[in-house]
């Protein structure tokens, strides 16, 4: 298959490929919401936790265009640069698959270990329930930012396209984890992330904080040492849970926090601290200004 082919394919079946991801989406969501009232489990308060995860994802699809080509942009360009490139077919966009799953695994982990980019991640985090709504809590700065992560896939030698089929896929891949309908999944866990998996990465107990980070697969976090089986139900939100359903406390009250923080620093290295070291973290009594 030549680079053309591929791309006319893309260009004819997006709108079909976005249509079963909606049919797709919506029908997990409807038996997962059917199961919720069969076990009761539908309330005021979590019919609002929804709500603020539905209004938080509006935001973030009404900027999608322009963030969509700013990463067009940016890998066509970087693209047209490098003098190398790797040949397109069916066996090297499996493997920029997996290349990007390797990288998404980083970018996820980075997000959780350096406090500015924790600002717009936690907002993914911040429901205390979980189910496909919580796959839809996403921050719409998130889109203007992780188009750096995935530059490598484009230095290689991966064509553009291929890289966006690839971090498309994996996008998609990760709605159908969010939700407690689906249990343990044998074998299949060995290599590839899943609902228990996923279940155990937003939790906010200490056996679970930090684990998980993959996306399609799993076996990275086996290989890095971030592994976490799910041995109980999770406590999920956040560790200092921000208690509001407000659509712009949501998006915001991570970023009012840091920026608290670094106005009351004592130093620039405080400061640095606070915007590059773990979430959570303070300065030793002992530091000096």
């Amino acid at each position: 298959m030549t680079m053309e082919d591929l791309v006319k394919q893309v260009e004819e079946n997006v709108g079909l490929l976005i249509l079963v991801f909606f049919v797709f989406a919506m029908g997990l969501a409807l038996v997962e919401f059917s199961w919720e009232l069969y076990k009761k489990k539908i309330n005021r308060w979590r019919i609002g936790e929804m709500w603020a995860s539905i209004s938080v994802f509006i935001p973030a699809q009404l900027t999608e265009k322009a963030a969509t080509a700013l990463f067009i942009w940016t890998f066509f360009l970087v693209d047209g640069v490098i003098p190398w490139s790797i040949p397109v077919n069916w066996w090297t966009t499996i493997l920029a698959i997996l290349f990007v799953d390797f990288i998404y695994y980083w970018e996820h982990r980075w997000e959780h270990e350096i406090r500015f980019l924790w600002t717009y991640h936690s907002i993914h985090h911040s429901s205390p329930i979980y189910n496909y709504t919580t796959a839809l809590r996403v921050s719409f700065i998130d889109n203007f930012v992780t188009w750096v992560f995935y530059l490598p896939a484009i230095l290689v030698g991966f064509h553009p396209v291929v890289v966006l089929i690839a971090i498309v896929f994996i996008l998609t891949y990760q709605f159908w984890i969010h939700t407690e309908l689906i249990g343990k999944l044998g074998w299949y866990e060995w290599i590839f992330n899943s609902p228990s998996h996923h279940r155990v990465h937003h939790g906010s107990d200490d056996l679970y904080l930090d684990k998980n980070y993959g996306a399609l697969l799993i076996i990275w976090d086996r290989l890095f040492g971030t592994f976490q089986d799910e041995e109980h139900k999770p406590t999920y939100g956040l560790t200092k849970q921000i208690n509001t359903i407000n659509p712009v406390k949501v998006h915001f009250v991570e970023y009012v926090n840091m920026f608290k923080d670094v106005v009351k620093a004592r130093s620039w290295k405080e400061a640095m601290g606070y915007l590059f070291k773990k979430p959570g973290w303070v300065p030793k009594a002992s530091d000096e200004n």
